[in-house]
Protein backbone atom coordinates (compact mmCIF):
# COMPACT_ATOMS: atom_id res chain seq x y z
CA UNK A 1 0.00 0.00 0.00
CA UNK A 2 1.28 3.82 -0.92
CA UNK A 3 1.79 5.75 2.44
CA UNK A 4 1.60 9.29 2.09
CA UNK A 5 5.22 10.03 2.66
CA UNK A 6 5.88 7.52 0.05
CA UNK A 7 4.34 10.17 -2.28
CA UNK A 8 5.83 13.57 -0.90
CA UNK A 9 9.35 14.13 -1.82
CA UNK A 10 11.79 15.83 0.21
CA UNK A 11 11.47 19.53 -0.47
CA UNK A 12 8.41 19.34 -2.73
CA UNK A 13 4.68 19.99 -1.94
CA UNK A 14 3.58 18.99 1.85
CA UNK A 15 0.84 16.50 2.33
CA UNK A 16 -1.88 19.12 3.15
CA UNK A 17 -1.57 20.68 -0.12
CA UNK A 18 -1.30 16.70 -1.90
CA UNK A 19 -4.84 16.43 0.11
CA UNK A 20 -5.97 19.72 -1.33
CA UNK A 21 -4.76 20.03 -4.80
CA UNK A 22 -6.66 16.04 -4.56
CA UNK A 23 -9.72 17.66 -3.61
CA UNK A 24 -9.56 20.35 -6.33
CA UNK A 25 -9.08 17.79 -9.03
CA UNK A 26 -11.95 15.59 -7.90
CA UNK A 27 -13.80 18.61 -7.73
CA UNK A 28 -13.10 19.81 -11.34
CA UNK A 29 -13.59 15.53 -12.59
CA UNK A 30 -17.08 15.88 -11.08
CA UNK A 31 -17.74 19.29 -12.65
CA UNK A 32 -16.78 17.96 -15.73
CA UNK A 33 -18.89 14.72 -15.28
CA UNK A 34 -21.90 16.72 -14.25
CA UNK A 35 -21.66 18.66 -17.54
CA UNK A 36 -21.29 15.69 -19.67
CA UNK A 37 -24.31 14.04 -18.02
CA UNK A 38 -26.35 17.31 -18.56
CA UNK A 39 -25.39 17.72 -21.97
CA UNK A 40 -26.16 13.72 -22.92
CA UNK A 41 -29.13 14.56 -21.07
CA UNK A 42 -30.13 17.69 -23.07
CA UNK A 43 -29.35 16.01 -26.28
CA UNK A 44 -31.77 12.72 -25.92
CA UNK A 45 -34.80 15.37 -24.14
CA UNK A 46 -34.34 16.93 -27.55
CA UNK A 47 -34.58 13.87 -29.53
CA UNK A 48 -37.79 12.95 -27.82
CA UNK A 49 -39.31 16.07 -28.41
CA UNK A 50 -38.65 15.83 -31.60
CA UNK A 51 -40.23 12.31 -32.15
CA UNK A 52 -43.12 13.42 -30.05
CA UNK A 53 -43.63 16.19 -32.62
CA UNK A 54 -43.56 14.05 -35.40
CA UNK A 55 -45.94 11.83 -34.20
CA UNK A 56 -48.25 14.83 -32.97
CA UNK A 57 -48.12 16.09 -36.46
CA UNK A 58 -49.25 12.47 -37.38
CA UNK A 59 -52.01 12.42 -35.25
CA UNK A 60 -53.13 15.89 -36.35
CA UNK A 61 -53.15 14.43 -39.93
CA UNK A 62 -54.66 10.96 -39.24
CA UNK A 63 -57.62 12.89 -37.34
CA UNK A 64 -58.03 15.45 -39.94
CA UNK A 65 -58.75 12.59 -42.65
CA UNK A 66 -60.85 11.13 -39.85
CA UNK A 67 -63.18 14.17 -39.86
CA UNK A 68 -62.54 14.05 -43.22
CA UNK A 69 -64.03 10.51 -43.97
CA UNK A 70 -66.83 10.65 -41.04
CA UNK A 71 -68.41 14.13 -42.75
CA UNK A 72 -71.43 12.10 -44.19
CA UNK A 73 -72.15 10.46 -41.06
CA UNK A 74 -72.42 13.77 -39.61
CA UNK A 75 -75.56 14.23 -41.62
CA UNK A 76 -77.31 12.28 -39.76
CA UNK A 77 -77.24 9.08 -39.96
CA UNK A 78 -75.39 9.05 -36.89
CA UNK A 79 -78.48 10.61 -35.17
CA UNK A 80 -80.43 8.11 -36.52
CA UNK A 81 -78.46 5.29 -35.39
CA UNK A 82 -78.36 6.50 -31.73
CA UNK A 83 -82.22 7.22 -31.75
CA UNK A 84 -82.81 3.50 -32.47
CA UNK A 85 -80.36 2.38 -29.80
CA UNK A 86 -82.13 4.71 -27.28
CA UNK A 87 -85.03 3.14 -28.23
CA UNK A 88 -83.58 -0.70 -27.94
CA UNK A 89 -81.96 0.66 -25.03
CA UNK A 90 -85.66 1.36 -23.31
CA UNK A 91 -87.30 -1.43 -24.86
CA UNK A 92 -84.77 -3.74 -22.50
CA UNK A 93 -85.37 -2.22 -19.46
CA UNK A 94 -88.58 -2.66 -19.87
CA UNK A 95 -88.75 -5.94 -20.74
CA UNK A 96 -86.08 -6.70 -17.62
CA UNK A 97 -88.59 -4.66 -15.01
CA UNK A 98 -91.15 -6.88 -16.14
CA UNK A 99 -89.44 -10.09 -15.64
CA UNK A 100 -87.96 -8.96 -12.07
CA UNK A 101 -91.79 -7.96 -11.17
CA UNK A 102 -92.74 -11.64 -12.97
CA UNK A 103 -90.37 -13.29 -10.72
CA UNK A 104 -91.63 -11.65 -7.92
CA UNK A 105 -95.13 -12.21 -8.20
CA UNK A 106 -93.93 -16.32 -8.64
CA UNK A 107 -92.12 -15.90 -5.31
CA UNK A 108 -94.93 -13.98 -3.55
CA UNK A 109 -97.24 -17.43 -4.54
CA UNK A 110 -94.53 -19.50 -3.60
CA UNK A 111 -94.50 -17.73 -0.27
CA UNK A 112 -98.06 -18.02 0.25
CA UNK A 113 -98.61 -21.90 -1.02
CA UNK A 114 -96.28 -23.02 1.29
CA UNK A 115 -97.67 -21.05 4.68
Amino acid sequence: MVTLADVVSPGGPSGPVWAFLTGISLAVLAIIGQQLKAKSDLKQMKHSSEAAQSEATKAHKSAAQAQENTANVANGFARTVLGKLDRMYESQQETQKAVREHLQWHLEHLERREE
